[in-house]
């Protein structure tokens, strides 16, 4: 039996990001970038009005007053998209916000804030201004926001909704990103009732391989096969066989502790495969199983209960397919315990917990009723997981605890 930490340090040893091809920016959600991502332009690329008005030159209005208005002819009208004109001294252009403001001018006087006269077709001619007006006002400058070479995404990060924004905008069309890993999922177990199965006779319902197919999917990897077999050697031995070719990763849940039909350490043997680690220092899910099947395909045996199916998925599936896709460790968050929590010494405890807000706004974290590793109640309540690490019996009230928010990338919910 080995420390989750040592668990980890397997994992990341064996775990190499995989293959990497240009992906399109329709494609992008949930990739990681091999590189640095690096603006390709200004943006704006062009100093650009923020409102519609009139553009000239602020020294035009410096002696303007309520007293001694200064009256300016306008020239013109600019709209986005369009190209300006050259701007004329002492003179001004209506302009639509968005379009770039005329050389020469710098400054910009929001038409509700100015008197204009205008033609029968709604032309402007004549405005009249009767305040002094500030250079810069409402104009937005050209690399105000990005500029040509800036890095504006660091690689080992998944790109989210917002960054593709921030891609689009800074003419990004194509990323270099690793592939999506290619995961099976072997549900095994003869008391097991698949969804749409009458459930009688001492059978159980299914509840993990609906969990697992769900996680993936939400974490952007290829869910390529799910197959279910009976607690029967052959059977098990023919689909992790099946399962391995083009695959990354081949996760079973069930049959990998000790018992009679605990079928999954000696189907490893069988196949030659290498068991890297079986069983681990924590609760729930000890017995979980880490193997090698062959170079490029990694084998995840977890325990059948469905918390310890939870917990081995989010604390070391989820890490290996974050290495796999060249992404950073993930950093779990301090918060502070709302009540005692009790850990069982020289093993880490991962707790299902609730996080909120108390009447100073400081995170506090509660473990919920519940925690056996058969009771899913309890994590349909929770919004994360506390973590008691292998070296802390006891965290006392008001101490500082890690948690985990159930998915990565995610806060709180």
């Amino acid at each position: 039996m080995i420390s989750y930490q040592d668990a980890l340090r397997q994992i990341s040893a064996v775990c190499q990001p995989l293959e990497s091809s240009p992906t399109p920016l329709d494609e992008l959600l949930g990739r990681a970038p091999v590189e640095d991502v690096r603006s390709k332009m200004n943006v704006p690329s062009f100093a650009n009005s923020a409102m519609d008005g009139f553009a000239m030159s602020a020294a035009v209005t410096a002696r303007a007053g309520s007293d001694t208005p200064v009256e300016i002819p306008v020239t013109g009208v600019v709209a986005a998209g369009q190209e300006p004109p050259e701007g004329i001294k002492g003179q001004a252009v209506e302009i639509m916000t968005g379009a770039p403001i005329p050389a020469g001018y710098d400054t910009v006087i929001p038409v509700e804030r100015i008197e204009a006269k205008r033609d029968s077709d709604g032309t402007a001619t004549l405005i009249s201004c009767t305040e002094p007006v500030p250079p810069n006002q409402h104009v937005r400058e050209a690399s105000q926001d990005f500029r040509l070479g800036q890095k504006i995404f660091t690689h080992g990060h998944l790109l989210e909704p917002h960054h593709i924004m921030g891609l689009a905008a800074t003419g990004t069309d194509v990323v270099e990103t690793h592939r999506k890993p290619k995961v099976a999922l072997i549900t095994t177990g003869s008391e097991l009732a698949m969804s749409g199965v009458p459930s009688g006779g001492g059978l159980i319902r299914d509840a993990n391989s609906p969990y697992l197919s769900s996680f993936l999917t939400a974490t952007n990897t290829d869910l390529v096969r799910t197959d279910f077999v009976t607690d029967d050697p052959n059977e098990l031995h023919t689909a992790i066989k099946a399962c391995s070719d083009n695959t990354d990763i081949i996760l079973t849940t069930g049959g990998v502790s000790a018992g009679r039909f605990d079928l999954v350490p000696d189907a490893i043997k069988t196949l030659g495969g290498e068991t890297l680690f079986h069983k681990v220092a924590m609760r729930p899910g000890k017995p979980l199983l880490f193997a090698r099947l062959d170079k490029d395909t990694l084998f995840f045996g977890l325990p059948g209960n469905p918390i310890a199916v939870a917990v081995g998925l989010r604390f070391f599936v989820l890490p290996a397919l974050r290495h796999l896709q060249g992404l950073v460790a993930e950093q779990f968050l301090p918060t502070t315990c709302a009540e005692p929590v009790s850990s069982k010494p020289g093993m880490t405890f991962f707790g299902k917990a609730r996080t909120e807000p108390d009447e100073n706004g400081c995170l506090r974290t509660r473990l919920l009723p519940g925690q056996e590793s058969f009771k899913i109640n309890s994590l349909m309540q929770a919004n994360c997981w506390a973590i008691v690490p292998e070296g802390t019996a006891d965290v006392a009230a008001g101490e500082c605890i890690e948690i985990a928010p159930l998915y990565p990338n995610e806060f709180l919910r």
